[in-house]
């Protein structure tokens, strides 16, 4: 068509179609505005009347905590909020207490009372998780809109209960082996069990807490894959060998200073080399978990999505380690003072290095869950006796 054009000597310039503009992708980064001064305030009335009360006013000082957090937590402007009431919680930390109270006292004096403790712990363990994921997600809000946690027990029972049996095959493997004289074949057996058999758990736990999740209306989606997970875990172990070394020179020194009194009593090492040998380890515990912690959260974000919403999470290995352990340093040479101080400092880390991505608007979205109805709306002012929180 253009030859011909051409060709008959007339001449149309041509015309430049762009392809219709995408749209723009927004990050908008999670912002925390509290501080340790007026947290300091809140956390010593807790701490005071929770020692008063024996540990009930437990329940009115976390709704204060939470409340306290929620507010200070904010996404394009608008902070969230904790709606919760202390009862409910209460309730569940009763229960729970005396679970653990009978499970205690069952050994000391009835041991069939402990085993029966075990069990109910176990069993309803699930049960308990999905009560208090309900609890809250019902009472967290932003803009108006709660977030929602479908009530999928058959879920929490298949991945936080069922699943954990298949840890009965490594302890099997484990027990012919050291049946047939092999300890050594039995212990990577266990070991090589658990590690396969771990991240596979932990992945799809993740994914049926995710996918459960609702809110304006719309479900939390999963995108991760097991193999992510297992990438985690191998690398947590490299990072774990690497710990090794300092801190098998650090025992070394203690060894090396206690030397002459652990000859005299070989058999009753003083209290104060154990306590050194469990600090010299406690790097490497720390250097091992905050991998494994840092790197499932980024996971866990980074894979998540709320309708055309993505999120990003970009902790830090280091940075995440120097902040726990000058907090547990902070926290230990106060006496437990700094505690409000290191909490607020990693609230605001972690805040930092949270997005939101997406091209939409937020008040779009909140408009239109509204207009459509949020998930659970109804359910959410229906507080039955069995709406708890026990702390998980």
């Amino acid at each position: 068509m253009h030859d011909e054009t051409m060709a008959s000597g007339v001449y149309l310039p041509e015309i430049d179609v762009a392809p219709p503009a995408l749209p723009v992708s927004k990050g908008r980064r999670l912002e925390f505005r509290g501080n340790a001064r007026d947290y300091f305030r809140i956390w010593i009335v807790n701490v005071a009347l929770s020692l008063v009360t024996l540990g009930i006013y437990s329940a009115w000082a976390t709704v204060r905590t939470r409340r306290y957090m929620h507010a200070n937590t904010v996404l394009a402007g608008t902070p969230f909020e904790y709606l919760a009431k202390p009862i409910p919680i209460l309730k569940g930390r009763l229960l729970t207490a005396l679970i653990f109270a009978t499970y205690v006292l069952g050994g000391q004096f009835f041991k069939p009372a402990q085993v029966a403790a075990a069990l109910v712990i176990a069993v309803f363990m699930p049960w308990m998780i999905v009560k208090s994921l309900m609890f809250r997600a019902r009472y967290s809000s932003w803009r108006g809109l709660r977030f929602y946690f479908t009530d999928d027990y058959g879920g929490a029972y298949k991945w936080y209960f069922g699943a954990y049996f298949l840890m009965g095959i490594p302890l099997v493997g484990f027990s012919l082996a050291s049946l047939a004289g092999h300890p050594g074949l039995g212990a990577v057996l266990i070991f090589g069990g658990i590690a396969v058999i771990m991240p596979w758990i932990k992945g799809h736990q993740q994914e049926w807490m995710v996918e459960n999740h609702h809110f304006g209306g719309k479900s939390f989606k999963f995108a991760a894959e097991v193999s992510d997970y297992y990438g985690v875990y191998i690398k947590a172990a490299g990072v774990a060998f690497a710990w090794m070394a300092p801190s098998a020179m650090l025992i070394g020194g203690v060894f090396f200073a206690f030397k002459s009194q652990m000859a005299v009593q070989p058999k009753a090492p003083p209290l104060l080399a154990i306590a050194a040998v469990y600090a010299c380890m406690a790097p490497l515990y720390l250097g091992a978990w905050t991998y494994v912690h840092t790197r499932m959260t980024n996971l866990l974000y980074n894979n998540a999505q709320l309708g055309s919403y993505r999120f990003r999470s970009t902790l830090g290995y280091w940075e995440m380690f120097g902040i726990y352990l000058t907090n547990g340093l902070a926290v230990l040479c106060t006496i437990g003072l700094a505690m409000p101080w290191a909490r607020i400092r990693l609230a605001r880390y972690r805040a930092d290095h949270v997005e939101i991505v997406g091209a939409g608007d937020l008040d779009d979205f909140v408009r239109d869950a509204f207009a459509h109805g949020e998930i659970g709306a109804a359910a959410t002012e229906m507080d039955s006796l069995l709406g708890i929180d026990i702390g998980l």
